[in-house]
Formats: structure tokens, sequence, C-alpha cells
């Protein structure tokens, strides 16, 4: 991808112990982000055994990390969010999805897409 790699990471507006989680949560997207980033437009990481995939999506002059959860082999595109938007997950959530983003790093599982603008987000975040 061309643009920059977006790096903000918004508190999460929790106690102490969800806000590290959160952020611990970020530092690994971040990899993820960066991983994804060399790949072809259209990459997926297929995360969980395909449970939920990762990919970037353009927005605001920057590169963001989004996420979907599939159902039946097709990504969900109507419940996917930018990572900096998730809201309402607790410590142990978190912590599952930072794990299993950390595996994906050690053996990368990836698919493509054909056209990668299916995998635009509608802008501002906005899912409804």
């Amino acid at each position: 991808m061309t643009l920059p790699l977006s790096t903000d990471i918004p508190r999460y507006g929790a106690d102490d112990d969800t806000e590290q989680a959160w952020q611990w949560f970020h530092a690994v997207c971040q990899l993820v982000a960066t991983e994804l980033a060399v790949q072809r437009p259209g990459t997926l990481a297929l995360v969980d055994d395909g449970d939920e995939v990762y990919w970037l999506t353009e927005q605001d002059g920057f590169c963001h990390l989004a996420c979907a959860p599939t159902h039946d082999g097709e990504v969900v595109t109507g419940a996917a969010a930018r990572v900096v938007d998730l809201a309402g997950f607790g410590v142990d959530e978190l912590n599952y999805k930072r794990e299993a983003l950390t595996r994906w790093l050690m053996n990368q599982t990836t698919m493509r897409v054909g056209d990668p603008r299916l995998l635009q987000l509608p802008v501002g975040g906005d899912t409804a």
C-alpha cells in the first residue's frame, strides 16, 4: 500500500486493566498491519482458523487495520470495522484477539479477494 499506516491508538475509556489489554492488542495489530502492507491489495489475514479476518482499508489518507467475522467461509462485511473502532470487549476478549493475531504473525495464513474494493469500509467508521 502506498498510504502510511495509521498508528493512532485511541483510549478505550475503561478501567486500567482493560486499557492495558487494549494497548497491547493494538501493538500487535500494528505489527499485523505492517506485514499486510507489503502484501498485494485485497490480502486477508486468516485468524483463528479463518473465524476472523483482518485486512487494510484506506480512509482519511491512511491505511487502517480492519476486521470482520466469517460465517461458512464468507466474510461478513456487514459486521466489519476498523480495529480502532472496536468497542465492548473485556480484558479476556482483547487478550484472546491479541494472542490469535500473535499466532497469525508466526504462520501468516492469508487469502486474497479479486476486487479489493469489496473490502472498503464506509467513510467515518460507520458500519450501519
